[in-house]
């Protein structure tokens, strides 16, 4: 499979989980969940596992343009596997076992939360590294802040990729201060999965425009 069209997919994927998740549930009769990880328990089960491990493998399987990629995209792939695995505490009171596994989960979610952010500003950038810049510089350059360099992209997709890494991160940042209000979580987390699919599906928006 190319890069190409993992990215595509990727981005389908990832846009089209959280309304599948929410409106086929409730079309069914189910009702909302507060979280997107609280459809584990329900008849979306299955969408919800098997769409994020897709997401997962894709991730993992997906060849960046170094080291510093490929690792970043294997622990999100591996991150992403894990919170489908790992679900949500759910219960009444919880068991102890169900406190521990979602504690797990929330660690998976939150590690690949931040790691989705860090690929979109990645994908911003434009020219490679230059050798014996000192170490704050190399990290602007590692998040996608570089010079135009030779890429013919344009500068609306720069700005998606942007845009789509601090929404990822502000949303990371909000989740816990806006738990305790009904359907937060829900929306946040939509909201990361959108914008986590579009920076995908622009960054393989190739397979449309035929170049």
């Amino acid at each position: 499979m190319s890069y190409l069209l993992q990215r595509f997919l990727i981005g389908v994927l990832a846009v089209l989980l959280p309304f599948a998740l929410i409106l086929v549930n409730w079309a069914i009769g189910h009702g909302f969940q507060p979280s997107l990880s609280g459809y584990y328990y329900t008849p979306m089960r299955d969408i919800y596992i098997g769409t994020l491990c897709a997401i997962g493998v894709f991730l993992v399987s997906y060849y960046g343009y170094d080291l510093a990629d490929r690792l970043i995209t294997d622990f999100a792939g591996l991150g992403t596997i894990l919170t489908a695995l790992f679900p949500t505490t759910l219960g009444y009171p919880p068991t102890t076992a169900q406190v521990i596994i979602g504690d797990f989960h929330i660690g998976f979610a939150v590690t690949t939360f931040v790691l989705l952010a860090v690929m979109a500003f990645r994908f911003a950038k434009r020219e490679p590294t230059p050798p014996g810049l000192p170490f704050w510089p190399r990290v602007r350059y590692a998040l996608g802040f570089t010079g135009p360099g030779d890429s013919t992209r344009p500068l609306w997709a720069t700005v998606v990729f942007r845009v789509s890494g601090c929404v990822i991160l502000l949303c990371v940042i909000l989740a816990w201060p806006l738990s305790a209000v009904t359907y937060s979580l829900l929306v946040l987390e939509t909201i990361i999965m959108v914008s986590f699919g579009l920076s995908w599906f622009v960054k393989g928006r190739k397979l449309l425009t035929g170049g």
